[in-house]
């Protein structure tokens, strides 16, 4: 109970400070992503990695465990995850249960190729919460196009392994496939819709590609957004994004322009509300992004105000799981809690 009501005053203390445009914020983030790896065992062309260089190196479990001890009491969701494959790091399954012990929920995204029976039973015993495999495309061809490196029947087998013990263990972990929609692979969404109607996987998410890689991107798909309606809510709800070694950006879009600090010299407490975090919230009331060109065309989803607002009131990991949700009834049915472009 004292999580909960931790977490929840923390929520309407960032709701408040949202609305009342206050650049100053209470608590801190509800959700952070860290980079427990940086490593990356696939060349995969809508990567980001084709773009920025990131070492092949470990977040230390030191620093881990100081971003977790620091942040627990209003910390709702840890993906222990950003530029590389989690399950490369031995230590994955160690960071995830630390965060069970401390009671923060934890999701994760993997390509599933080194998802093994072992792993996958680590994986649920760690206290694994949320899982996205990603898998672009319904045959062999289009998926080791985009995922180079990979095994189209390996890695469905592995994915359909950790299903089995998913049912085995009775374990009630939330699992999505995901596609990220690209040139080449579009035209197979409808099969890789019905290719993981199965038993085991809670949602088939259809990703809009947010990275817009030549040659991969769907053409005409990356259009030059609007002015920001409403400043931008991830500044005050999270997820901030911890890089491999320690460093804090206000979140993965940002990355790397504009560092925060770095949580081995400074605490959370500090980053969350740092001269140049107060800065970047102030030229987001304001409307003045100028000196901040990523903020100024960033491709991250904006939802409409209300949607917004009740993103503060929901717990994070529930508003995790209804995403793909929302996203299909914006692709499929046209019924959108987005911001139009217009």
């Amino acid at each position: 109970m004292r999580f909960l009501s931790t977490r929840f005053r923390n929520r309407i203390g960032l709701l408040k400070s949202y609305v009342l445009r206050r650049t100053r914020v209470p608590g801190g983030p509800l959700s952070l992503a860290i980079e427990s790896t940086a490593k990356c065992n696939l060349f995969c062309p809508m990567c980001p990695r084709e773009t920025f260089y990131f070492p092949p190196k470990d977040m230390e479990m030191p620093v881990f465990r100081k971003i977790i001890d620091e942040s627990k009491d209003f910390l709702e969701f840890a993906v222990p995850y950003g530029a590389g494959e989690p399950l490369l790091n031995p230590e994955i399954y160690d960071m995830l249960a630390y965060c069970r012990s401390a009671g923060v929920p934890t999701g994760i995204s993997t390509n599933a190729t080194v998802l093994t029976e072992a792993a996958s039973r680590r994986l649920i015993q760690s206290g694994l919460d949320y899982i996205i495999f990603a898998f672009d495309g319904a045959t062999r061809e289009t998926y080791e196009l985009y995922r180079k490196g990979a095994d189209f029947e390996k890695v469905r087998k592995n994915i359909l392994t950790f299903l089995r013990v998913k049912k085995e263990m009775q374990s009630r972990i939330f699992c999505i496939v995901q596609v990220v929609r690209l040139k080449e692979n579009q035209h197979e969404i409808p099969d890789l819709l019905r290719m993981w109607r199965i038993d085991g996987v809670d949602e088939v998410r259809v990703k809009k590609d947010e990275v817009h890689i030549e040659g991969s991107a769907i053409p005409g798909d990356a259009v030059s957004r609007p002015p920001l309606r409403h400043p931008c809510y991830l500044l005050w709800r999270g997820p901030m994004y911890v890089h491999y070694d320690g460093t804090v950006f206000p979140c993965c879009y940002i990355y790397p322009e504009e560092p925060l600090g770095n949580i081995r010299k400074n605490s959370m407490a500090e980053i969350w509300n740092s001269d140049k975090m107060l800065k970047l919230r102030e030229a987001h009331v304001r409307g003045e992004l100028g000196p901040y060109k990523v903020c100024r065309n960033c491709p991250a989803a904006r939802p409409i105000l209300p949607v917004t607002l009740g993103s503060f009131l929901v717990n994070t990991h529930t508003v995790r799981r209804v995403i793909p949700f929302f996203e299909r009834l914006a692709q499929i049915r046209n019924i959108s809690v987005f911001e139009t472009l217009k």
